[in-house]
């Protein structure tokens, strides 16, 4: 049987704006690209995770209007379920991105119903997921299901918050890492991406660093750090080792960023075959 993840966190709609500067007052620019896109971390991890071969289900409120709904329609296309999404009157959280010709993003986001998602919410659901997932939310919705086999955390913008959490992997950038005291964190596995310079993992035991998977034409960052999540989560619940892990994850990333939007994930077959291309060094000491 597959296992199951709960993602947890926003189900945004995503503007994605083709953009080198932004325009002076009444100053009026075009762009080759403007598209709107189902968004959020937590959506982005569910798709890349159930595109590798898990099952998942998205943990997420949204606002009620005719747009969530076509865009939530995609993704349960891609096979994430929905059951736990709830349709409230608050507005519709949303994402501007201002997209560069060198594939990096800058963001102005609209907070709202996904902001509304409490620990009791996680709660409920309780003994039903192999992985429960927490994706750009507060630490204090972050809660250890006992029956889970792996709990994760990426706390996205709330990174400057995290103080202790209770999880089995915690995932930063190497920006937030060095704003938080690492001593104080309560995870058995804390991963630190680290973009073109690869990822490291550190463990009680070990350290292991993985060198990034080099690419030419980066199209579009966005999602690539979930896409890693997703893909790292994936090969512990596999029983594959950290340094296979690390391989798999840099090289889903590497596909993900030529790519445009956050949920354009690969699969498996697609990572395997990128790896027979070309594989990542990872040491360990």
């Amino acid at each position: 049987m597959k296992p199951i993840h709960l993602s947890v966190g926003r189900f945004n709609i995503d503007i994605i704006v083709n953009i080198e500067k932004m325009p002076d007052t009444d100053e009026f620019l075009t762009t080759d690209l403007m598209e709107i896109m189902p968004g959020g971390a937590a959506v982005n991890y569910a798709v890349a995770i159930t595109k590798l071969g898990h099952s998942s289900k998205l943990l997420a409120k949204v606002g009620k209007n005719t747009i969530t709904q076509s865009l939530m329609e995609s993704i349960a296309e891609m096979g994430v379920g929905l059951d736990y999404v709830e349709e409230i009157n608050a507005p519709q959280s949303m994402a501007l991105i201002f997209l560069r010709k060198n594939g990096k993003i800058s963001m102005v986001r609209k907070l709202g119903a996904s902001t509304l998602i409490t620990q009791e919410d996680v709660k409920k659901y309780f003994g039903l997921f192999d992985t429960i997932h927490f994706a750009s939310v507060p630490p204090n919705i972050v809660v250890r299901d006992p029956m889970a086999r792996l709990i994760s955390y990426d706390p996205g913008p709330f990174s400057k918050d995290v103080n202790e959490v209770d999880v089995d992997l915690l995932y930063l950038n190497e920006k937030e890492s060095k704003a938080i005291n690492l001593d104080k964190i309560r995870a058995k596995i804390i991963v630190i991406k680290m973009g073109e310079k690869g990822a490291k993992v550190i463990t009680e035991n070990q350290e292991c660093y993985v060198e990034a998977y080099k690419v030419d034409n980066i199209v579009d960052t966005t999602g690539a750090g979930d896409v890693f999540d997703a893909t790292f989560n994936y090969s512990l619940l596999e029983g594959l080792s950290i340094e296979e892990g690390l391989k798999l994850a840099v090289t889903a990333s590497a596909i993900k960023i030529q790519r445009l939007g956050g949920i354009s994930s690969p699969n498996l077959n697609e990572v395997y075959e990128a790896l027979k291309i070309y594989e990542p060094k990872v040491k360990c000491i």
